[in-house]
């Protein structure tokens, strides 16, 4: 099924998301976004993203920087 949406790159989709771009690409790495790599560069369809996006849980921004222990 071809996507209906063009590709963005991380720059876009961190402005979208609110989230910074060391944690997309952790997010990738974790496979917890669909991606697609163009050689050397990730691309994101944002309408797969927004659904998979909808179901994680919240972040917790208030524990930044914080350890549990």
């Amino acid at each position: 099924m071809p996507s209906k949406s063009p590709l963005i790159d991380i720059n876009e989709l961190s402005l979208r998301l609110h989230v910074a771009k060391g944690t997309l690409y952790n997010w990738c790495y974790l496979r917890r976004i669909p991606f697609e790599k163009v050689g050397r560069c990730l691309r994101f369809n944002p309408d797969e993203v927004d659904l998979i996006t909808q179901k994680m849980p919240p972040l917790d921004r208030a524990a930044k920087g914080r350890r549990s222990r």
